[in-house]
C-alpha cells in the first residue's frame, strides 16, 4: 500500500508524539486493521478489540518504525500478531502431527472434548485430501502454513481475484465435503 506525501507527513510527525496525526491516522487504517483482525479471529468483538489494542502498541513503539512509507505493513504486523496471540488464547492446540489435540490453557475439558476435536480434525484432513490439487494447495498455503494472500500471489503467481476466487471455491467444496461426511453414518 503506497502513502501519499500527506499520510507520511502524519506518520512522520505521529511518530514523533503528535496527536492530532496520530488521530489521523487511526481514522485511515482502522477499517483495515478490523478488516485484517476479523479475517483471523471471526469474532467482531475481538476484533474491535484488536483494532485498538493494535494502535495503542502502535504509538507505544512507534520510535520503532524506521520508514515511514511502511506505515501500513508495520502497523497490519502489529495486528496480525495481537490477533493470533487472541486466536491462540481461545482456541485448542491441533497438532500436525496426527495426535490428539491439547487445550491451549489449563480449562477443564469437558468428557469426550479431546476425542471430538480428535474426530473433526480426521475428518477435516480427509475432506482437505480430497479437494482436487489446486484447491488442496490453497487451502494448505493460507490455513494450514499461515502464508497471507501478498506471498500466496507471488508463489503461486496470481492474480488478488483470482487467488481469492480459488480460495473462495475450495472453502464452498470443502464445506461440502464436510457436510456429506456428517450426514453419512
Amino acid at each position: 500500500m503506497k502513502l501519499d506525501k500527506r499520510e507520511i507527513r502524519d506518520v512522520r510527525h505521529a511518530m514523533e508524539g503528535d496527536q492530532d496525526a496520530f488521530e489521523r491516522l487511526v481514522r485511515r487504517f482502522a477499517r483495515l486493521v478490523f478488516a485484517q483482525s476479523f479475517t483471523i479471529l471471526h469474532d467482531r468483538e475481538e476484533a474491535e478489540d484488536v483494532v485498538q489494542d493494535c494502535f495503542v502498541k502502535a504509538y507505544r513503539f512507534r520510535v520503532s518504525l524506521a520508514d515511514p512509507q511502511r506505515f501500513p505493513q508495520w502497523l497490519l504486523s502489529i495486528a496480525r500478531n495481537l490477533a493470533r496471540d487472541r486466536l491462540r488464547r481461545r482456541k485448542p492446540d491441533w497438532h500436525d502431527d496426527g495426535g490428539t489435540p491439547e487445550l491451549a490453557d489449563d480449562r477443564q475439558a469437558a468428557p469426550g472434548t479431546a476425542l471430538d476435536l480428535a474426530t473433526d480434525l480426521t475428518q477435516l484432513r480427509s475432506a482437505v485430501a480430497q479437494l482436487p490439487e489446486h484447491y488442496r494447495e490453497v487451502v494448505t498455503l493460507r490455513y494450514i502454513r499461515g502464508l497471507d494472500h501478498r506471498t500466496m500471489r507471488r508463489q503461486l503467481q496470481l492474480t488478488d481475484g483470482a487467488l481469492r476466487g480459488l480460495l473462495g471455491r475450495a472453502l464452498v467444496l470443502l464445506r461440502k465435503t464436510l457436510r456429506q461426511a456428517e450426514s453419512s453414518p
